[in-house]
């Protein structure tokens, strides 16, 4: 049989008298495709007894009773490893599922993307006797899933649960493989909650779909008189506060950090613990330090509840969600923002991008934002708007500068407006770290399938693959080897890129070793590097010019005018790149569409447009990432591509000089159908158009 969508998890010890209540809202679900999983913690009441007799009713139950009392965390993970669910659904056995239709609209919510990882919803709080009394408070919105990593920071912003208890919550089984950590008690939930997050976005369904029962015999009441609470807050702090993520002030932090010092120590005083209460102090950095912070903090707490608003509305998971219902009542029209002046990768997209819009048809406005790190020379674009007019904001920088942006221009910019972001990504998981950014915008768009998929496995909103809109030259560039002190016989080899976009990843090493190998001094060849900006990196310029010793070799460092780029791609020969990974590879696009060989890593998003036909495409194996590089954390993977392989197809073009130049003009041919911006136009306006609603 195949498994269940959903395994309701019920845990049970003591709890005879509420159990039939929890067991039959499950059975009573519109959603029949389940299973109801009972384990008994070595009861001492009948609670075995009762979960027997419904699993002699109804096959779908299954019971389990532990050889051993477990206590309460390691009971839910023996509940966890009996599941066969895509779902899994927790109902305390003091709680219940007070509506039919509650794991049909939680599952629908979980479905609605496949990025979402937990979803949770209001809760009924009920008496010991089942009588209503208020519902749980509204922490989230139910328009619009969130990056989890935002759950995560509001909460322990908050110092407290805003997701709610296992009753609460459905969750995918397979992100939860590790199960709850045991080290916890009282928050166990929370930190699995935190785990999750950490893997996908969030949901919310603001209907009260569980009961929660208050009674004298639950754990809650009886952690009051421990020191479990407080020992768990600390635990999770120690965890998660000083995960990248999570970008607060430094002030902050520490803020926090004291908060639940103080709060254990007065646990301590009340419950007559003062061993412990010492204990903490010296974990803490010692009573001095503790009481030298106090009174700033003790202001701090007087003045948060006017003050506090205010400094949460410039943190990401505080900032702006959209509450647009439906179309915006801006008129149609799109705002496009980014480094229109820039030379660098972004600001030749923004360029693309901008251009497509413009030739569109529709309505729009530029809005350039100046660069600090790179020249902005380039006037192709002309910022003709200092706002944002029309009821559409395409913003076209890179995913790390969005809360820099939002800070900058206001939430005005953002409110009343239907925000979409341009992301560039070059592996194959996005970091948790850049997650809450994804909470400015209604929606993405990406350039190639490649990153279409990293980012939507983990984006809380729509991820749209939209063409590449690459704009040949209206004049054909001319060749000017002389100019540029490139020697006029050789066979030229040309690799571009930015010491920005870190040496790691595009890898100029590898092209150099490949020269190295596949030609002597004696051979009419030539490598030809263009880079920017080293010195953002003199340790990787260092290592780059003593790899280049005793090569034929000319290294253009000086930025270039567009006109002059155009004329070095038109130089050269062919073109080079042994990256290990690209979002889009724009270098070679435009090597492609002057119809230029190209060889390159047979991997990530030039997948789109360079095939074994139209290129030479290099041999690779995924491999680990060592060591952190730029965004590219420890851990991920990309590609690194066969040396031997892409020597031996140099070889190849230089040999083969005819051959290569039939496979460049069949280049040039499919990489401007592939890449052609009349198709850009047309997704953009069908965007708009759906984004208005047909109009």
């Amino acid at each position: 049989m195949p498994p269940p969508k959903v395994s309701v998890c019920i845990d049970v010890y003591n709890y005879a008298d509420f159990l039939p209540q929890a067991i039959e809202s499950a059975l009573a679900q519109t959603l029949r495709d389940l299973e109801v999983i009972v384990v008994d913690d070595c009861s001492t009441d009948d609670s075995h007894a009762v979960a027997c007799r419904y699993a002699r009713q109804d096959a779908r139950v299954r019971v389990h009773r532990n050889p051993a009392n477990l206590g309460m965390v390691k009971n839910r993970n023996a509940c966890l490893k009996l599941a066969q669910g895509e779902f899994v659904k927790f109902v305390h056995a003091d709680d219940y599922l007070c509506a039919p239709a509650a794991l049909g609209k939680m599952v629908a919510r979980m479905e609605a993307s496949p990025a979402t990882a937990l979803v949770a919803c209001a809760m009924q709080y009920v008496r010991e006797d089942g009588g209503a009394t208020e519902r749980s408070p509204r922490h989230f919105p139910e328009t619009r899933l969130l990056a989890g990593t935002t759950v995560i920071a509001r909460c322990l912003l908050e110092q407290k649960n805003l997701i709610g208890g296992p009753s609460a919550t459905l969750f995918r089984r397979r992100l939860a493989a590790r199960g709850f950590d045991e080290k916890y008690f009282h928050a166990a939930d929370l930190e699995m909650w935190f785990h999750l997050l950490e893997q996908g976005c969030f949901g919310y369904v603001d209907e009260p779909l569980v009961a929660y029962r208050w009674h004298g015999r639950q754990q809650t009441e009886k952690d009051r008189g421990t020191l479990t609470q407080a020992n768990d807050q600390r635990a999770l702090l120690h965890t998660y506060l000083h995960q990248p993520y999570l970008r607060l002030r430094a002030w902050m932090k520490k803020y926090l950090e004291h908060e639940a010092v103080r709060q254990t120590l007065r646990r301590c005083r009340k419950l007559g613990e003062p061993a412990v209460a010492a204990a903490v102090l010296r974990e803490y950095g010692g009573r001095r330090r503790y009481w030298l912070n106090y009174p700033g903090f003790l202001a701090w707490r007087k003045v948060k509840p006017l003050a506090g608003g205010l400094y949460r509305r410039t943190l990401p998971y505080y900032s702006f969600h959209s509450s647009l219902a439906g179309p915006p009542a801006l008129p149609p029209g799109i705002n496009v923002a980014g480094f229109l002046k820039g030379q660098f990768g972004i600001g030749e997209s923004s360029r693309a991008f901008s251009r497509a819009v413009a030739d569109s048809g529709i309505p729009s406005a530029f809005v350039n934002i100046q660069s600090k790190v790179h020249s902005n020379r380039d006037i192709k674009v002309a910022a003709s708007a200092r706002g944002n007019p029309y009821g559409i904001n395409l913003m076209t920088f890179s995913f790390d500068y969005s809360r820099r942006y939002f800070l900058d221009q206001g939430r005005r910019f953002f409110e009343g407006r239907h925000n979409i972001a341009l992301w560039y990504w070059e592996l194959e998981r996005f970091p948790a770290r850049w997650h809450s950014n994804f909470d400015y915008y209604d929606e993405i768009w990406v350039p190639t399938e490649f990153v279409r998929r990293s980012l939507a496995a983990v984006s809380p909103v729509p991820v749209y693959k939209l063409t590449y809109p690459y704009h040949p030259e209206a004049t054909p560039p001319r060749p000017d080897r002389a100019g540029l002190g490139l020697p006029a016989a050789a066979y030229l080899f040309l690799f571009n890129f930015d010491f920005c976009s870190t040496l790691a990843r595009k890898n100029p090493l590898a092209v150099i070793n490949a020269f190295r190998q596949a030609f002597s001094p004696a051979d009419q060849a030539t490598l030809v590097l263009k880079s920017i900006n080293s010195h953002a990196d003199p340790a990787g310029r260092k290592v780059l010019a003593e790899a280049l010793k005793d090569l034929n070799v000319v290294w253009i460092e000086p930025h270039l005018s567009h006109e002059q780029m155009s004329s070095l791609f038109a130089s050269c020969d062919c073109y080079v790149s042994l990256h290990r990974s690209e979002g889009l590879g724009l270098g070679l696009v435009q090597a492609m569409s002057l119809g230029k060989p190209v060889i390159g890593t047979g991997y990530s998003g030039n997948l789109d447009y360079m095939t074994p036909d139209n290129s030479l495409l290099v041999k690779y194996k995924l491999v680990a990432i060592a060591d952190t590089s730029g965004p590219y954390e420890q851990g991920n993977v990309w590609a690194e591509a066969d040396v031997d392989d892409a020597a031996a197809k140099m070889r190849w073009a230089y040999d083969h000089r005819a051959e290569a130049e039939r496979m460049g003009q069949r280049a040039a041919v499919e990489v401007r159908a592939t890449l052609n911006p009349l198709k850009t136009q047309a997704e953009i306006r069908e965007r708009v158009k759906q984004i208005y609603g047909g109009r």
